[in-house]
Parts: structure tokens; sequence; C-alpha cells
């Protein structure tokens, strides 16, 4: 009499071995699998490019075997669409298994069917060039006992921008990524890259550049009795503060800060902002690299005759 599951082992290695025997006749088929994929190429002919952006997608119907399907690899390249027998100018361009393609997509793989779109709008312009100028976007903050001499201009001040000639003829600057930098002791040269333009066609070079920051140790000076200006008062109102001026403490680089004309600074007040006392903040408006230390009064009280 035989013991239970004295032979379980045969048992399952049959079941794996009927498995694999399945799944390598059942990958080995080919079958239709419907799926929406990338458009990342459309070729042109030389010196051509787009000036809209294409589709982002499209949906197909891809052919393959069922091995093939299993590697997904291939589904994020994506397709290349090949339109380079197109002149300039706008055109409605029909999608087809014979100009739109798989990029690299391996053996056994093919689009049997465009589902949708079925045609993209394909807007073709000359390859043009220009050189325009980097503002940078670069927040620096020194630490207490330092300041930052206004940012030098970018190296280089100038890039090469490359696209399509109707955008490019409106592009008047780029701007390299926002950058914040506090607690700075001492100056620093520091590599920054480029926002690239938002067409699809564009390009940078270079993509970066150098902003070199200079950071001095503060001089500090005291400017006595700036006048209080009143801002958004009522039309035909004749408005005064109390305190009439403010004492202002400015820290600044040496050579700078001692020749600045106290005509320089601004101290205002918003008669929009007042407070149930009738009471608003004093803010300082002075030159860039300049830091306002301490001010003798926080707000003002605002009268109106």
């Amino acid at each position: 009499m035989s013991k239970p599951f004295e032979n379980i082992w045969i048992l399952s290695i049959a079941l794996i071995l009927g498995f694999l025997l399945w799944l390598h006749v059942a990958t080995d088929k080919t079958y239709n699998y419907r799926l929406a994929l990338p458009v990342v190429v459309v070729e042109l002919g030389d010196r051509l490019t787009l000036a809209d952006s294409p589709a982002d997608s499209v949906t197909v119907l891809v052919s393959a075997t069922g091995k093939q399907l299993l590697r997904r690899q291939w589904r994020h390249r994506g397709v290349r669409i090949l339109a380079a027998h197109l002149p300039v100018g706008r055109h409605a361009f029909g999608l087809t298994p014979s100009n739109t393609l798989l990029v690299d997509p391996g053996d056994d793989i093919m689009i049997s069917e465009i589902i949708a779109p079925k045609s993209v709008q394909l807007n073709v312009d000359q390859i043009g060039k220009a050189q325009v100028k980097v503002i940078p976007n670069i927040e620096a903050v020194a630490a207490d006992g330092y300041v930052v001499r206004p940012i030098y201009e970018p190296d280089p001040p100038v890039v090469s921008v490359a696209g399509a000639r109707l955008r490019i003829k409106h592009l008047g600057t780029v701007s390299t990524e926002a950058t914040r930098l506090t607690g700075l002791r001492e100056s620093l040269r520091i590599i920054v890259p480029l926002v690239r333009p938002v067409d699809f066609s564009m390009t940078l070079e270079p993509e970066s550049v150098a902003v070199t920051i200079e950071v001095v140790p503060a001089t500090t000076r005291v400017f006595a009795a700036v006048p209080i200006q009143v801002r958004n008062a009522p039309s035909g109102a004749s408005a005064s503060t109390e305190p009439p001026a403010v004492e202002i403490e400015l820290a600044g680089v040496p050579q700078e800060i001692d020749t600045l004309s106290p005509t320089a600074l601004t101290a205002w007040t918003d008669f929009m902002q007042l407070d149930a006392e009738s009471r608003s903040s004093i803010r300082i408006d002075c030159p860039p690299g300049m830091v306002v230390r301490r001010t003798s009064a926080a707000s003002a009280r605002i009268f109106l005759r």
C-alpha cells in the first residue's frame, strides 16, 4: 500500500514542467496589443524643426509575440514620426504604420494599426539661431555682519539659442534656475543651469552659466530723520504720520554706503493696511546690496486732513 504524498515531488516537478511548456507555447504566439506610446522624435528635413509641440502620445495596435510583450523597455522608448518630405508650413499629417515607427523595437515587434489620433498638426519652420541675454534668478543672503554685493553678470552673459525662427524672434532673455543661498560669509562662484524655453524644439548652448557672488564684511551707517511717506491715501486727502520721520541703520559695502545719499532711501507706510488703532507698518526701500539693520519705529499712526 502506497503512503500518502509518496510521489508529491514527482507530481510537483511534472506540474512545473507542464507550466513551463505552456508558457513557452503561449508566449511564442503573436498577439495584438493596444497601448499609448509617447511621441519622442519627429524626423524632418535638414535645417527644419517644429514651431509647436506635436501630440504627446499616439495610441497604436502593436503586433508582437508574448515574449516581446513581456519586455517593457521598448514601451518607454516611444515612437518616431517620419515627416522628412514636409516643407515649411502647417500640415495635417496623417499617421500610418509606415510613417509612425517604434523607437528601437527589437525583433518581432511592429505597429499594425494607428488607433488615435489618425493625424497630427505639424507646424514646420526653419531652424534659426539667436544670442539672448541671461538673467540670474538668484537670491543671495549674507550672514550677520556681512553683505552681498549686487550679483555679477553671469559668465557667459549671453547664450546661443537654436529653434524655430518663429519662436526665437520673440525670445528676449533666458533665466537661470531659481537658486537661494543663505548664511554667506565669503565670496563664491557657482554653476547654475539655465531654464530651457518651454518650446518643443529650442536648445541652449551652453546649458549652464557661472555666477560670481561677492560677499564682504558690512559697514553700518545711521540715517536720521528719513521722512515717512503715506501711500494709497484717499484721493484729495492730506496724510501725515506720527512719527513724521524714522531713523534707519543701514549695512552695506563700505565704499558704497559711505557715499550713499539719504535721498536714496524711502520710508513709507500703506494707508490700506491700517489696523484698529490707525497704525500701519513702516517699510524701507533701499538700493540693492544694502540691508536694513534697525529702524527707530516699526509702525506709524496715520492722520488725514
